[in-house]
């Protein structure tokens, strides 16, 4: 397969530790492994363990490429920014990390840990909603205060806080993909929690795009408005039962039996037509599942 050129100087770009010292009185010095701790506080929760094993293969080819931030405390240190990396690290087998430390309040270790993981698009809605809020909670922050913080519009912020009022049913879905931050905001325009899990059913199984999710809230919002009601038939998801049970079981099966992530969506859900989405992590994962499926 040819290398593509043009992947140069991103690669230089992204092994480029130019843009890590923000401080020029910052150094990277070495730090033992077990001196070092996350932060409880840290916007990010999941991890997935694929991407993380990834990562380790690279850090006992290559090292940490960019070092961590942390901040002193007692014998030891707290992750400002890159958990990630350190956890790959100690996957990886390494007694030490580079890092740089900081001397940070507590408002500016989450707002660090904050526009890190905002950068790099680490952070799925909810987590990014949640640390947020707890930004404006916890230090007593306006929504046009946070904003300048993190150099973002205040209808951003507002908007995407909005999300952590979604039924909790639905936060998977969220933190899965299966929904996105726009499908999101579209279903918090129906403020029963029951009502949402229906709506977000149909949306999943007719694999909406937000501009149709939109579409279809609306109308329901315009039904019960006229109607005082909301009719069943527009609500239940058209999916039949046999198919709901299935399509889990269905997806947890192909799982295991290709070692990838499998996603069913369904586009005509009365017959069950639609299509299969096999995630593969590289060109040699590609190559791996092209061979199983040819057996």
């Amino acid at each position: 397969m040819a290398t593509n050129k043009g992947l140069g100087k991103g690669l230089n770009a992204l092994l480029s530790t130019e843009s890590l010292v923000e401080n020029k009185r910052d150094s990277v010095i070495e730090l033992k492994i077990n001196d070092v701790a996350p932060n409880t506080d840290q916007p990010r929760k999941k991890f997935n363990e694929d991407s993380l094993q990834e990562l380790a293969d690279s850090i006992k080819e290559h090292g940490v490429i960019q070092p961590l931030i942390v901040q002193k405390k007692g014998n030891g240190y707290k992750i400002v920014a890159g958990e990630r990396r350190w956890r790959a690290s100690r996957l990886a087998g390494l007694e030490v990390v580079p890092a740089i430390v900081r001397e940070l309040t507590d408002e500016q270790t989450m707002e660090q840990a904050l526009i890190e993981n905002l950068q790099r698009e680490d952070l799925n809605p909810l987590e990014e909603a949640m640390a947020m809020n707890n930004l404006l909670k916890t230090h007593k922050l306006s929504q046009e205060q946070l904003a300048q913080k993190l150099g973002k519009p205040r209808a951003t912020i507002a908007n995407t806080i909005r999300l952590i009022n979604i039924d909790e049913s639905l936060q998977d879905f969220l933190v899965n993909g299966d929904l996105s931050a726009g499908h999101a905001k579209a279903l918090l325009a129906l403020k029963d929690g029951e009502e949402q899990r229906k709506a977000a059913d149909v949306i999943i199984a007719k694999d909406m795009s937000v501009r149709q999710a939109e579409e279809y809230i609306r109308r329901l919002v315009n039904l019960s408005t006229a109607s005082g009601k909301r009719s069943e038939e527009e609500v239940k998801p058209e999916v039949s039962e046999q198919v709901q049970i299935s399509t889990k079981e269905v997806e947890t099966s192909l799982k295991k039996v290709l070692g990838s992530r499998v996603k069913l969506k369904l586009s005509d859900t009365s017959t069950g037509k639609g299509k299969l989405v096999i995630d593969y992590k590289n060109y040699d994962d590609l190559d791996r599942l092209i061979k199983l499926l040819a057996e």
